[in-house]
């Protein structure tokens, strides 16, 4: 089989520079160990663990796959002190964080020896994770699901701006779906990729078979962004994204758009199946997404493909 060596195999153990996104509900023990035993590292999304939850997860992945994994911490959540030591604790070699500085988290992961990447939609912020002694970072642009910055970067924009400005190691994340993705956020000079919807699209994954199947027909202009003004969120378009836009142009009450808006509608499309009245997270790659392959599947053709598209555009250079 065909491999991709960059620095992230290196640095991680792991046979193919791909990452599972951490998503609440849907990157749990078996799609973790799903990614990181087909040769990938899995990355656990940890929002609805408290910390004993978030213990015995971690067991748990471990009892599904001897491969390693990660855990993603949100730096600005009362609960992230306490989850990073869970971390420690449990000897997990990787851990990103996101929404909220990572200034006091840094220091305990470097202490330990854990590879600690910060997620960054800007290189302002890039720098700022730089100075608290993040070891790497996760730059998302704008295309990705879920929680986004205001100031919407693209991630072609951004990955070649962060790799530049920090000289540190990049996980380009936003956008990422097939082979030649992979391919260019290589040549954009960041050393793997970080992927969720397309993921959400596997057998492995443990959502709905509604919502997957919702994500096969879905074209890539029908994504929106959500909670411009209480917290963007990138969804699909349906009758509840449609009904918190409607509810955003209307009110600046922030008690009213946080009850209205928000994560709490993800469960009834993730667990129910209930596609229009639900919270349907997707990224715009949803247009690519056109089959539910295993994960081990997927992640061979998308190294094969990357491996051949790189070959192909080295012979432009003569």
């Amino acid at each position: 089989m065909t491999r991709l060596h960059t620095p992230l195999n290196e640095l991680l153990g792991i046979e193919h520079p791909i990452c599972l996104g951490p998503m609440g509900l849907i990157s749990t023990p078996p799609l973790v160990s799903a990614v990181s035993n087909a040769g990938g590292l899995g990355i656990m999304g940890t929002a609805n663990y408290d910390h004993e939850g978030l213990r015995k997860a971690i067991q748990e992945t471990r009892e599904l796959t001897s491969k390693p994994f990660g855990v993603s911490i949100m730096a600005g959540f009362p609960t992230a002190e306490g989850h990073a030591r869970v971390a420690i604790e449990e000897n997990v070699p990787f851990v990103t964080t996101s929404a909220g500085s990572p200034k006091k988290l840094a220091p305990m992961f470097r202490e330990a020896g854990i590879q600690n990447f910060h997620v960054v939609p800007t290189v302002a912020l890039a720098m700022k994770a730089k100075g608290a002694g993040c070891t790497g970072l996760v730059a998302e642009g704008s295309e990705g699901a879920s929680f986004k910055s205001r100031d919407e970067i693209s991630t072609l924009v951004l990955v070649p701006q962060v790799v530049d400005a920090t000289g540190l190691p990049v996980i380009a994340a936003g956008g990422f779906g097939d082979g030649r993705g992979l391919a260019a956020a290589l040549c954009l000079g960041a050393i793997g990729i970080q992927m969720g919807t397309r993921f959400i699209a596997t057998r492995e994954s443990p959502i709905h078979d509604d919502y997957k199947a919702m994500l096969l027909r879905l074209a890539e202009t029908e994504t929106l962004m959500v909670g411009r003004k209480s917290g963007p969120l990138r969804v699909a378009r349906n009758a509840c994204s449609n009904r918190m836009e409607e509810i955003e142009r209307n009110t600046d009450d922030p008690a009213e758009l946080r009850a209205h808006i928000g994560y709490q509608h993800f469960p009834k499309a993730a667990l129910q199946g209930d596609v229009e009245q639900g919270l349907v997270v997707a990224g715009q790659i949803v247009g690519m997404v056109q089959d539910l392959p295993g994960v081990g599947e997927l992640m061979e053709r998308m190294v094969e493909e990357a491996a051949s598209t790189l070959d192909a555009r080295t012979q432009l250079a003569r």
